[in-house]
């Protein structure tokens, strides 16, 4: 089994993983400009051929297709728009990184996937319902709010099972025995990640404390509650959660104070497992365009 001594190491061990979503921080910020560069973002896509495959696809689908075939890049993003379109290389990148085989938290493959796409829908969701943040940007933060712990299961398999054994007898959250255990939690190593990766400093802040949010920095605090939110709706939904799911505690203060009520988060419920039984099958395989 494999050991990672420090933050460093796991993060260190995780650049030997392919598809990280590296090129993610350079298409946001052309996407969120009022009027994209085109032609850099089709540079970008094109330096991805897996990517540019699942674009120029998607261009040509039911749903956005006209007379006329897209047969190129340049076609595909005027037909898109710069909105679709990231929101594709959100999925495509960052579920393709999540699915890399890894053992830990119980997972069965494609588990931390699946789970992180079900947070980016009810993310998606509640933005759409609350104005606390841009429905592509809660998007992409479900997507990439738990990627430490995918970095711990790839990085340090014994320390897993190690923690795994000590809660709930000696702790009550996941958190504080990763604490003990490791010396660090995995937001931490979500935050080192996000940071080595470009992403801009809200995102950071998500994946440091979307389990706290009432510790974020206070401009970053809406993203990081709704985030907060979603996961919560998530995990109780239950797709790809693992043994760590239900080791956490809901920040009341910080969901109150940015105006979450229960009974208007479970009437969400239906629409968002509407939009999840569009994207996983019954049998868990995975749809992201």
């Amino acid at each position: 089994m494999k050991s990672a001594t420090d933050l460093q190491t796991v993060v260190e061990m995780t650049r030997s993983i392919p598809c990280a979503p590296a090129i993610l921080p350079k298409l946001l910020k052309l996407a969120e400009g009022g009027s994209a560069d085109l032609g850099e973002m089709e540079m970008l896509i094109n330096l991805d051929t897996g990517l540019a495959t699942d674009v120029l696809r998607t261009a040509n689908s039911a749903y956005f297709s006209s007379n006329q075939r897209c047969e190129n890049i340049s076609d595909a993003i005027l037909r898109l728009g710069s909105k679709v379109l990231y929101r594709i290389a959100a999925s495509t990148l960052t579920g393709r990184w999540l699915v890399h085989p890894v053992r830990g938290y119980g997972w069965e493959p494609g588990d931390l996937c699946r789970h992180s796409l079900c947070v980016a829908i009810c993310a998606e969701t509640f933005s759409k319902k609350m104005n606390l943040a841009d429905a592509s940007t809660a998007y992409t933060a479900g997507l990439i709010h738990d990627l430490g712990k995918f970095a711990l299961a790839y990085a340090n398999f014994t320390s897993l099972d190690d923690i795994s054994d000590r809660v709930p007898a000696e702790f009550s959250t996941w958190r504080e025995a990763e604490k003990v255990v490791l010396g660090f939690e995995s937001s931490e190593v979500t935050k080192a990640l996000l940071e080595n990766w470009g992403f801009p400093s809200t995102f950071v802040s998500v994946g440091h404390f979307y389990q706290t949010p009432s510790e974020s920095p206070e401009a970053d605090r809406p993203l990081v509650t709704l985030i907060h939110a979603a996961k919560h709706v998530a995990t109780q939904l239950g797709y790809g959660v693992g043994v760590d799911g239900f080791y956490y505690e809901p920040d009341v203060e910080a969901l109150q104070a940015a105006g979450f009520k229960d009974e208007e988060m479970d009437a969400a419920i239906p629409e968002i497992l509407t939009t999840i039984q569009r994207f996983i099958s019954p049998a868990g395989d995975i749809r992201f365009t």
